[in-house]
């Protein structure tokens, strides 16, 4: 039953119901017990028992996809065909474990490694009138001629031709949205750093405190949470939405969605217009958050359906928490 409610999350809004959303979180490992369940009172042969849990695992069919990517990783040969390398990541201000800065050459050489054609960074430093710290190092890095980063905001989106068509902050979190034009010719980009959760810090205390009335208000309290930003995500999301119906070009959205693909915001952002790159490329979880709450997939490249996903791979950073996503496309 508690499955079944998580697999309704991606169709209930978090403004009207919320626990759905954060029953979605533990949909990876609800599924893997949910089939261990059918299959002992399938070997059983308690058929009765058995209809309910087969009908929500039936039903889950066409969220399984999403949450474990059955795509078979392979890349295939491109030799001769416009490709274009798209790459983003969560960078946490370019700081490491202990919060201190990187060295401008540790940027240089992940940038350089990355390859990349257009790169979406989120958590970058705030921009100020005349430039954002660290930008001339990727500009020069990348060889981007070109940038989109609105004043005092911590999202960019790097390439060589850019040309910014509208951005929405509320806060720290919020989009840019950017026409780029490329070797696969004008395609618009929407580099997305959704509403964040803030529950790492409750997340990573968990299991420490021996008081259980203590645990469980601490757990009580990290999923209000996470059920109150998700109502913000929805509504980024349905914001995002527009842009992407709209749009004269193709487009690709990508960033930190803070969300998992059971999600009613992710659900709200593929439109039919768009794939997910992971799943059509990649195989597995896809995991990419590497903080105390652990299995997430919350960073995302969703590529417009007249673009073909060639090839797509997780990049270990060595510094965030969040793990890069680095697509070809053609």
């Amino acid at each position: 039953m508690v499955t079944g409610i998580g697999l309704l999350a991606r169709f209930i809004p978090p403004d009207v119901l919320w626990p759905p959303t954060v029953i979605a979180l533990l949909l990876p490992a609800l599924l893997a017990l949910l089939l261990l369940y059918v299959l002992v009172i399938a070997w059983k042969k308690r058929w009765r028992v058995l209809v309910f849990p087969a009908a929500v695992l039936l039903f889950s069919l066409s969220v399984a996809g999403r949450v474990f990517s059955f795509g078979t990783g392979a890349v295939p040969d491109v030799s001769g065909a416009q490709t274009l390398i798209v790459v983003t990541n969560n960078v946490r201000g370019f700081r490491d474990e202990a919060n201190a800065n990187l060295e401008e050459e540790w940027i240089d050489l992940f940038v350089e490694r990355l390859n990349a054609d257009v790169l979406l960074l989120q958590e970058v430093r705030r921009k100020t009138k005349e430039k954002s710290k660290f930008s001339g190092v990727i500009r020069s890095a990348g060889n981007f001629s070109g940038y989109d980063q609105p004043e005092n905001r911590t999202v960019a989106t790097y390439a060589g031709s850019v040309k910014n068509v509208a951005s929405s902050f509320k806060g720290y979190n919020g989009y840019l949205v950017s026409d780029v034009e490329t070797e696969l010719g004008t395609i618009r980009f929407v580099n997305a750093h959704l509403q964040s959760n803030r529950i790492s810090g409750l997340a990573s205390q968990i299991g420490k405190d021996r008081d259980v009335e203590q645990e469980i208000n601490r757990a009580e309290s990290m999923f209000r949470r996470y059920g109150i930003t998700a109502r913000k995500r929805a509504a980024q999301a349905e914001d995002i939405r527009l842009f992407i119906e709209d749009s004269p070009h193709p487009v690709v959205v990508a960033g930190d969605f803070n969300d998992v693909p059971s999600s009613y915001t992710y659900q709200r952002l593929l439109t039919p217009r768009l794939r997910d790159a992971w799943v059509a490329a990649g195989l597995g979880l896809g995991t990419t958050f590497t903080g105390p709450l652990p299995g997430l997939r919350i960073d995302f490249i969703l590529v417009d359906t007249s673009l073909s996903v060639v090839e797509i791979e997780r990049i270990e950073t060595g510094f965030s928490d969040h793990r890069a996503l680095r697509a070809v496309l053609k």
